[in-house]
């Protein structure tokens, strides 16, 4: 399986980041970015070439990864027109460009949305998929195969991909906030601020396993460990009377807000 990438920046370079640790061949991986110094950079890091050649990238691969900006979509795609590339599946990335905009270009061609997260570079990545109706069942199960190699994958319609992009997508940063402050309440009692962010790390990841594993809710295993009376129903009163789920609820309805405005501006 070809694998060809027309950008490698945060998302794009994570991905294959992932792809490298779950084995696949440098060999089928041919990667193009905008500027001289970055394809060095990453063909240094990566072993493997990188240029600014973006034809002979969509010319090669079998899957054409865009992993670029959602202002440079619209180019890429003229790109692809212009020099006569053959229709192959376009797997895409860019916030706000859905199946329907991308085909509005490139006409009946095989396409791919996704919402990949960050975490697929050490393998425990989440991704969202929609496919348009031209992608062979061969192509979706290549395609699954792949990303579950550094996670797991999420067949997911159009009508509520923002949303499930605010979830998963940008869901990393919102957990990463949460760990700060978990860490930076702890340091301000007078724990070491080292090890505070080591156990709040270790403590939301081992709560999240919890949840993966057992049979009953997160809201069940929240009121399980919180025993009346206890220290644990203290602070679980305050997170309450707080209003944390209208401020998560919050949190996800601007996160896909935005998604959805970014796709009508397009």
């Amino acid at each position: 399986m070809k694998l060809g990438f027309i950008g490698a920046g945060e998302m794009g370079g994570s991905m294959i980041r992932g792809f490298f640790k779950a084995g696949l061949s440098k060999q089928n991986l041919f990667v193009s970015v905008r500027s001289a110094e970055s394809a060095q950079k990453l063909s240094s890091e990566w072993g493997i070439r990188v240029s600014n050649d973006n034809v002979h990238v969509m010319q090669e691969a079998q899957y054409l990864f865009l992993a670029v900006k959602p202002s440079q979509m619209s180019a890429v795609l003229q790109e692809l027109v212009q020099n006569g590339v053959a229709p192959k599946p376009i797997i895409s990335m860019a916030l706000g460009w859905t199946i329907e905009k991308i085909q509005q270009v490139v006409p009946n061609w095989p396409v791919v949305r996704i919402m990949p997260n960050t975490p697929l570079a050490i393998g425990k990545g989440v991704t969202l998929f929609e496919f348009s109706k031209e992608v062979s069942d061969s192509c979706k199960k290549d395609l699954l195969h792949l990303f579950e190699a550094v996670g797991c994958t999420a067949e997911v319609p159009g009508n509520i991909f923002d949303v499930a992009t605010a979830l998963s997508g940008s869901g990393p940063a919102f957990v990463y906030a949460f760990i700060d402050a978990l860490a930076k309440a702890a340091s301000s009692q007078g724990m070491d601020p080292k090890t505070a962010t080591l156990l709040a790390v270790q403590t939301v990841i081992g709560a999240a396993y919890m949840v993966k594993q057992e049979s009953i809710s997160p809201a069940a295993l929240a009121q399980k460990v919180s025993t009346p009376g206890g220290c644990t129903a203290a602070g679980m009163e305050v997170l309450m009377q707080s209003d944390f789920a209208q401020i998560i609820s919050r949190v996800i309805e601007a996160t896909a807000h935005k998604a959805a405005v970014v796709s009508k501006n397009m």
